[in-house]
């Protein structure tokens, strides 16, 4: 005896086993049915359909034998999954893989089997369908070719579930997706390296992120439902309540100021502060405001403010008394933060103290008496440095003079410096004919710093949300969009200039806004609601996901709402081909067995309503093997999707023709009063058959069929026993001689 070992995608075939609920489950007919067949037409008294897991065989369908399993070791069908073709033993007692097995050994042995792997639709054998006969036999090629065909029957109910599994996964996987949508977009918010609030009216904070909360210094808790006013400096209340005024009357559309808060241990947080306010049909809803902790910039300002001012004073003020008191001058000049430069009239450097000397790289020795355009002025700003201290010596005129102004300087490698510089003029000595300027310049290259990476974190905000894979938009209560992202244009062609300020209907067109009306309505209505819509045309087409969420003012009023849409074409394409799969038979097109069955069910539950007759017409090609046979299969399915054809025009529009495997088709007839009406339908049939077929290759073929008729005139029995009787009355047909039909008769029950 040898030991069947594990085939190399055992991992897989047991999750795939496990993942399609088969095993240890209730007997099913569908697979029951098949055994039963597969032991009458190969006269074996044993047929199973076999699962094969980690330790045992177990039987999902059992015909012959008084046990539900067996161990994997002593299993045939454990052999036969290692290989995709159908594994034969006509002798067991005398096959090296067997003898010695108590299977074969004991009582009712095993002595002849034939099983046919059944895979998933990625090749993995889950186990078998198979026949097992207690006596060394020969299985013909007709016998193989016939529980061939039975295992297709097993293998398409194995496929269809694990088109439904693989639905199930995707639709999961869209909710993943969604979900993931929704926190990214989320994050935009809580990331942004400035502090953002919804404000109410009367002046509480009503929303608010994480970096507000740490540029005031207080929980959320703390500040959730705080008003601003109680942690707005007093000397600051004033201006902010009026520009707010402002705002509400009108007269502006938004505003920005520097202001102070104070933090809960009474320290003092500069903000620059801007704010907008929101309103609704006309009605003002409360503020948005932004907050951008300016704390640091502003003492290192007011130190060089203070400084700044102290120098510029005593400079202009008191210069002719510092001329007795030079080295004090020359002192303060040497320690102080910013670059301190005097020029004369004709723009040469006269002083230059050890900061503009680490500010700019030169060291006083080699600047003076040098031209300070040709040290520190960006070559195409020199010239016109010329011409404004021309213009300044003929006319008096210095528009520049006494004020703060930012301008670039070059460093000696080469590099930018900007400053913010202040010029004044000093006052002429007696006997001195020339005259004299100074300036001050403060390096503001970290300032400058700090102002792009705020740009470039508000870039990266907006560059997230043009690229994220979904359309977000707010619009408000009159319907008009407020915001929308890059995505708008991209998958509807609406561009955000477009769209901002128009009606959703203006921006959608009228088909399109139809679609989205009861969500929009919902939506505004306080709802949540979610709708599913379709974009574009041909190879552009789009499966959009809508959101609608709504969003309330301070008021609990809605004030608008937020749109949210994902593209699910992708896996709206992958679930209808899966449910297309699973339904239909890919040689005729016609419902298959699995369809058929449901649609049988509820035709049966419409007899029991309505009480009207109901007929079920099996049919099969007479001595159809011998063509597949003589012809090969290639002709047989020609002459299959014909005889689909003809069946299908030979029946009525309301009626249903389904195929159940290889040459075995069903007819449902609802509605025939009589069973002369049955008669009629079945020499349409005949007659319809008997006309030559015209097959490739000039080939012409004569085909007869066999049909076996169930007709019930009241709902006396379910669909399986319908099946048995209809089954029955095929085989008293093909008994009769074929090319005929056979009508049997159910009576209605009485009253």
């Amino acid at each position: 005896m040898i030991l069947p070992g594990k085939p190399p995608n055992e991992a897989a075939r047991l999750a795939m086993l496990r993942a399609l609920h088969l095993l240890d489950t209730p007997a099913e007919p569908v697979f029951d049915s098949l055994t039963r067949l597969a032991t009458r037409l190969l006269h074996t008294p044993v047929a199973l359909i076999s699962l094969v897991d980690e330790s045992r065989q177990w039987f999902k369908s059992n015909v012959g034998l008084p046990v539900t399993e067996t161990p994997r070791d002593l299993a045939f069908c454990a052999h036969a999954i290692h290989g995709s073709e159908p594994l034969l033993v006509e002798d067991a007692s005398q096959d090296a893989r067997f003898q010695g097995n108590p299977l074969v050994t004991g009582q009712n042995p095993v002595r002849a089997y034939a099983g046919v792997p059944l895979t998933t639709s990625e090749g993995l054998a889950l186990g078998t369908l198979c026949v097992i006969d207690h006596r060394a036999r020969v299985f013909s090629s007709d016998d193989l070719e016939t529980l061939k065909d039975l295992a297709v029957l097993a293998r398409n109910e194995i496929l269809r579930r694990e088109a439904t599994w693989r639905a199930q996964v995707l639709a999961a996987e869209e909710d993943a997706d969604r979900a993931e949508t929704n926190a990214l977009f989320r994050v935009i918010f809580e990331q942004a390296a400035v502090g953002i609030a919804l404000v109410g009216l009367d002046g509480h904070w009503l929303e608010f992120n994480s970096t507000l909360c740490r540029i005031l210094g207080r929980s959320p808790e703390a500040l959730q439902g705080a008003n601003f006013q109680d942690i707005t400096h007093p000397d600051d209340l004033s201006l902010d309540l009026q520009h707010a005024r402002a705002l509400l009357e009108g007269k502006v559309d938004q505003y920005a100021l520097e202001k102070r808060y104070l933090r809960p241990d009474g320290e003092v947080v500069w903000a620059n502060l801007t704010v907008a306010l929101v309103r609704r049909h006309g009605v003002a809803r409360y503020f948005i405001a932004v907050i951008d902790d300016i704390s640091d910039r502003k003492r290192a300002d007011k130190v060089m403010e203070q400084l700044r001012a102290d120098l510029e004073r005593r400079v202009v003020e008191r210069t002719r008394d510092l001329q007795h008191s030079n080295d004090l001058i020359k002192a303060v000049l040497h320690n102080a933060l910013n670059a301190f430069i005097c020029i004369d009239e004709n723009g040469l450097v006269l002083d230059w103290n050890p900061q503009a000397e680490t500010i700019f790289g030169w060291s006083r020795h080699e600047v003076m008496g040098l031209e300070l355009a040709q040290i520190i002025i960006p070559p195409d700003l020199q010239d016109a440095h010329r011409r404004g201290m021309q213009h300044m010596l003929q006319t008096g005129e210095a528009p520049v003079m006494g004020q703060r102004l930012e301008l670039p300087a070059v460093h000696r490698l080469g590099h930018s410096i900007p400053c913010e510089v202040t010029i004044n003029a000093l006052p002429s000595l007696a006997g001195e004919p020339r005259r004299r300027y100074f300036a001050f310049l403060h390096d503001i290259t970290s300032r400058k710093q700090a102002e792009r990476a705020l740009e470039d974190s508000e870039r990266r905000l907006h560059t997230i949300a043009d690229n994220l894979p979904a359309l977000i938009a707010y619009v408000d209560t009159q319907e008009r969009y407020v915001f929308c992202n890059q995505t708008y244009d991209t998958w509807l062609g609406v561009g955000k200039q477009q769209a901002i300020g128009r009606t959703a209907k203006e921006v959608l067109g009228d088909a399109p806004y139809a679609l989205r009306e009861a969500s929009i309505q919902q939506a505004l209505r306080g709802e949540t609601a979610e709708t599913d819509v379709d974009v574009g045309e041909g190879a552009s087409l789009r499966h959009l996901h809508l959101v609608y969420m709504p969003d309330r003012g301070p008021d609990g009023q809605v004030a608008g709402f937020f749109v949210l849409g994902t593209d699910v074409t992708d896996a709206r394409l992958a679930q209808h081909n899966l449910l297309a799969l699973a339904s239909t038979d890919s040689l005729t097109g016609l419902p298959n067995r699995r369809a058929f069955e449901d649609i049988l069910e509820k035709a049966i539950a419409r007899q029991h309503r309505s009480g009207r007759p109901l007929a079920l017409a099996f049919l099969d090609l007479d001595r159809f093997k011998s063509i597949n046979d003589t012809h090969g299969h290639g002709i047989g399915d020609e002459v299959l999707q014909t005889f689909a054809l003809r069946l299908t025009a030979s029946v009525r529009g309301s009626d249903t023709v389904a195929r159940l495997a290889g040459d075995e088709f069903v007819i449902l007839l609802e509605g025939m009063n009589r069973v002369s009406e049955v008669d009629v339908v079945a020499a349409k049939i005949l007659n319809a058959i008997s006309s030559p077929f015209e097959l490739s290759g000039e080939l012409t073929l004569h085909v007869s069929t066999s049909i076996g008729i169930a007709y019930q005139a009241g709902p006396t029995q379910g669909a399986s026993a319908l099946i048995e009787t209809a089954d029955q009355a095929l085989y008293e047909a093909k008994a009769a001689g074929r090319n005929t039909h056979k009508v049997t008769v159910i009576d209605a029950p009485p009253g």
